[in-house]
């Protein structure tokens, strides 16, 4: 009795440790992986801000026609960000001073779908990201 015991406990023990054990490719694949993991994360925030760029560069190209509206010819964007990603995109648009910020924005509600479309023009996507509009007004004595 005691001989079977200790063979079970043997190849039990001997099964334990196999199970727990590590091939060493997969060892050496799941480390290249977490490396890889950090550098596409990177690679996918520049992309991010890349894209983020590009549509502040045709937003502001769009904004600048004058022969569309002049409600808008006046504003800059001053930075777009994604929210959450960019199939959403805030446009964070400096006001003047002469300007109220209901008017501004309900300027930019009329003027939404046209701006979609200039940005669909410029960039490679399947979709156009949809715009939300965050007011900046610029304060006076801001130079001083």
């Amino acid at each position: 009795m005691r001989a079977y015991r200790e063979i079970f406990l043997k190849k039990h023990h001997r099964d334990s440790n196999e199970s727990h054990s590590v091939d060493p490719d997969f060892a050496l694949y799941d480390r290249e992986s977490r490396s890889n993991n950090s550098s596409s994360i990177r690679q996918a925030e520049r992309k991010t801000q890349q894209f983020c760029q590009q549509v502040k560069q045709a937003l502001n190209l769009a904004l600048a026609d004058r022969s569309v509206c002049a409600d808008v010819t006046d504003l800059y964007v001053e930075e777009v960000t994604p929210a959450p990603d960019c199939s959403r995109l805030l446009a964070h648009v400096l006001i003047p001073e002469r300007r109220t910020v209901p008017a501004v924005l309900a300027a930019l509600g009329r003027e939404g779908p046209r701006l979609r479309v200039e940005i669909a023009s410029v960039i490679t996507r399947k979709r156009a990201p949809e715009l939300f509009f965050v007011p900046v007004c610029l304060e006076s004595g801001a130079d001083e």
